[in-house]
Formats: structure tokens, C-alpha cells, sequence
């Protein structure tokens, strides 16, 4: 079983403008080891909407990491997050149910996952990590990349060749594992196009 860890940080909880962090890890039960962790600026938000990017990151991590066909629980100390996605509550924040609705497909794709929330206490890792990605919003790295007007993506190294890219002009972010040749994103997921993800990292960030 691979056991995930995922929150969200904020620093003005409460204002949409305000700075927000993401971070998740991924222990694997079968090794008893940790798989990854991630630490990033999450954009501008609450802290509603940085615990949402934080689990909708690392599930679309999973998979461009081929993991859809293992045995999955993901955790996180949100409530509002976890029984919205993987309860019965309903979303009526009208901010929020484009974030839900895309975290429900993602879970959609795996076949044997399931949510559960725990106390702050027993997710210390995951709150120190989006914590910390608050602080790395002045070490993003921020490209042009021409597309009829110019469009900023911003891109992350994770490390072991896997880079999340953010487009700054729609807010979606997508998971791009360098080794495989593979993104996130619809265009490579469904037309196995070699997307302008793909590209603009293979460009700017790959010696």
C-alpha cells in the first residue's frame, strides 16, 4: 500500500490574494520507505484552495508516475477536503467546486483508493512541507512561452526528473515526468501528443 500525505499553508487565511503553500509525501508500505515529498508555493489562495491544489498535485503525480493500480490511501487533516472528495459532502463554494470536481476525476482514474482523514498531529510532515513552500514563492522559476500572446508557466524541479509546470494564465497545473516522456495534461493523456508542457521543459530546463 502506498500511504500519501498531502496540506495546504496559507498565510492570511481568509483573503484569496493571500500567499499559499502545498506539500505532500508518498510512503510505500511495501518498502517501508518513503517514495517522494514535495514542498511548493501553491499561488494565490486560502487556505481551502491550497489544501484542494495540494491533493489534485500529488494525485496527478501518481499518475504520470504509473500508479493507478496500486492500493492507495491518501490522507490529509482537512475535513472539508476529504469528505468532499472522497465523502458525501457537497461543495457549495462556488470558488471551490472547480478544485472538487477536477480531484473527483483524478480519483477516478485509480483503481483502489481511499481517503481518510487525521488530526494535524499524525500530518506534521505534509504541514511543514506546504509551509515551506510558502517561502519558495521568490525561487520560481518563470519562462515566456509564445502561444498567439505570451504565456507564463511556471516550472518546478521535484528532483529525479519530475517537474510540475503551472500556467499563470488558466492556474492549471500538470505533473511531467521527464523520463518517460509523459505530462499530466490532457493532450498527452488522451491524444499522445508530446505537449507544449513537455516541450518547454525539454527546452528551458534539460541540459
Amino acid at each position: 500500500m502506498l500511504k500519501v500525505y498531502f496540506d495546504g499553508a496559507c498565510n492570511d487565511n481568509g483573503n484569496a490574494n493571500a500567499d499559499t503553500g502545498i506539500g505532500f509525501w508518498i510512503y510505500d508500505e511495501s518498502t517501508q520507505s518513503e517514495l517522494l515529498r514535495s514542498s511548493a508555493y501553491g499561488g494565490k489562495g486560502t487556505n481551502n484552495t491550497a489544501e484542494y491544489k495540494a491533493l489534485i498535485n500529488v494525485l496527478q503525480l501518481m499518475i504520470v508516475l504509473e500508479l493507478t493500480g496500486k492500493e492507495i490511501l491518501v490522507q490529509g487533516d482537512s475535513n472539508l477536503v476529504i469528505n468532499q472528495v472522497f465523502g458525501t459532502w457537497k461543495c457549495k463554494q462556488d470558488h471551490l467546486i472547480p478544485l472538487r470536481d477536477k480531484a473527483k476525476y483524478l480519483v477516478g482514474k485509480f483503481a483502489n483508493i481511499k481517503g481518510k482523514w487525521i488530526p494535524r498531529e499524525q500530518n506534521k510532515l505534509a504541514d511543514e512541507l506546504s509551509k515551506e513552500g510558502i517561502s519558495k514563492k521568490d525561487e520560481e522559476v518563470t519562462k515566456e512561452t509564445p502561444k498567439n500572446n505570451k504565456v507564463e508557466i511556471l516550472v518546478f524541479d521535484l528532483g529525479d526528473g519530475i517537474f510540475k509546470v503551472t500556467s499563470k494564465s488558466s492556474g492549471n497545473s500538470y505533473a511531467i515526468d521527464i523520463n518517460n516522456n509523459v505530462c499530466s495534461c490532457p493532450d498527452n493523456q488522451f491524444r499522445k501528443n508530446e505537449c507544449k508542457h513537455l516541450k518547454h521543459v525539454k527546452q528551458n530546463y534539460i541540459a
